[in-house]
């Protein structure tokens, strides 16, 4: 199983974007998951092989003390050994790879 992981903080809120894929037993051969953490809890989920780093794969929201919604949205980008992940809030690159 490999695990790939992007952090970043954000109004004292933990954010963490995580891929685990590895080889399985079964019809489908490889299998993935990815999820989406903000001060630990799962807040989305994608089983998705393929990613091409152009919309979203997941998505949150943190709501600050003036209830503003701030949108969290996870991209991705699939590659024969690794995925590559970046955290984007309100539109804008916080954390994780260039692609």
């Amino acid at each position: 199983m490999f695990v790939f992981e992007c952090k970043t903080e954000f109004l004292g809120h933990q954010i963490v974007a995580r891929n685990s894929s590895g080889f399985a037993f079964s019809f489908q051969g490889v299998t993935g998951e990815n999820r989406l953490y903000i001060d630990g809890e799962v807040v989305d989920t994608n089983t998705e092989m393929l990613a091409l780093a152009s919309t979203p794969i997941m998505r949150g929201r943190i709501i600050d003390d003036e209830k503003k919604t701030h949108v969290i949205e996870v991209y991705a980008r699939s590659g024969w050994t690794r995925v590559k992940l970046r955290i984007h809030i309100d539109g804008k690159k916080v954390a994780g790879e260039d692609f």
